[in-house]
């Protein structure tokens, strides 16, 4: 968990450590980015079956983006990213020692709104909106040695579950981004940025939706915060405005 945070670390002190010239008015620009993220579902959907403890989870994220910069207050930004999600659990269940993986690949399809933050040292933006993921895949991981027999035994078996999940999630997602000129022709700069995404949706489908060892259902959603970094470059400018 240490390195994990510390990575983060490093990442917020490269946003505050170059010095940048900042977006030209009225211009489009392509970026490609990676990232790491800590995933969780919230509100676990263990089948009827009794419930286990939280375990860190993380996964990996890439893909592309188009933004475009009104002036120096406002801009959007569109992307296609491709990210693995999911939460695991480990711990006792019904006497025994069982480990459970929940894996899931989505196409993220964020359509943000970019509010720049004023009276900063570097050009800082925060964005914010929907985004849709789709799912592509789904896969559950699962092992337990000793114990009682599951109430829902088929519920834990490891297998292709995406039939369990809905197709799509809607979320709400937000970033605060920091852009560093790769050089003074001002056409590339390098992007970091934190980033977050709460589900608005349950994922469960509703035969899938059952009730836990107490008789209450919680929906559950998707939650990820982390961190990319990626490299930006300007294909088309209006007019001759400058910042």
């Amino acid at each position: 968990m240490k390195k994990h945070f510390l990575s983060l670390i490093v990442i917020a002190m490269l946003m505050h450590s170059f010095d940048v010239m900042g977006q030209r008015r009225r211009t489009y620009w392509v970026d490609a980015e990676a990232g790491y993220s800590s995933n969780w579902i919230f509100n676990q959907n263990a089948y009827g079956n009794p419930e286990m403890e939280y375990a860190t989870t993380f996964g990996y994220t890439g893909g592309i983006g188009v933004s475009y910069f009104q002036d120096r207050d406002w801009g959007f930004k569109g992307s296609l990213f491709l990210s693995k999600m999911g939460q695991n659990y480990s711990g006792v269940q019904s006497v025994g020692e069982a480990v459970r993986k929940v894996n899931l690949t989505y196409l993220g399809v964020p359509l943000l709104i970019m509010k720049n933050i004023p009276y900063m040292n570097y050009p800082t933006w925060i964005s914010f909106g929907p985004e849709v993921m789709i799912l592509l895949n789904a896969k559950q991981e699962y092992s337990r040695v000793g114990g009682n027999p599951l109430p829902n035994p088929i519920g834990m078996a490891s297998a292709n579950v995406k039939d369990r999940f809905r197709s799509t999630d809607v979320a709400l997602s937000f970033a605060l981004s920091r852009m560093v000129d790769i050089n003074r022709s001002k056409k590339a700069m390098y992007i970091f940025s934190v980033n977050s995404s709460f589900g608005l949706t349950d994922i469960n489908k509703s035969a899938w939706q059952i009730p836990n060892t107490h008789g209450i259902y919680g929906r559950s959603h998707n939650f990820y915060i982390g961190f990319k970094a990626g490299i930006m470059f300007r294909v088309k400018k209006f007019g001759g405005l400058r910042w």
